[in-house]
């Protein structure tokens, strides 16, 4: 069975975003520190970094080769020298 995604990664990534967000809610005071709700957001973010990581990349992209066009042609560089007939 070929593994799918990242899953350690997506752990470890969601472990880091449910702790800060421990923080952030502690440090802005929209919680007290002795809430038992701190504790939920870390293990929250655990699992869904888990789930996030099984399901990763989410969609690949097929390896389709453009071959590339051709530049257009430049304009061709007007002379500077006189016109012979207008001397």
């Amino acid at each position: 069975m070929k593994q799918r995604g990242r899953p350690i990664r997506g752990a470890v990534a969601g472990l880091f975003l449910g702790l800060f967000v421990s923080l952030d809610l502690v440090i802005f005071g929209a919680v007290a520190l002795d809430a038992d709700i701190l504790a939920l957001f870390p293990l929250l973010g655990l699992a869904a970094g888990i789930a996030l990581g099984l399901m990763a990349p989410l969609k690949r992209r097929s390896a389709s080769i453009e071959e590339p066009q051709p530049a257009a042609e430049p304009a061709p560089l007007l002379s500077r020298e006189p016109d012979p007939t207008s001397a």
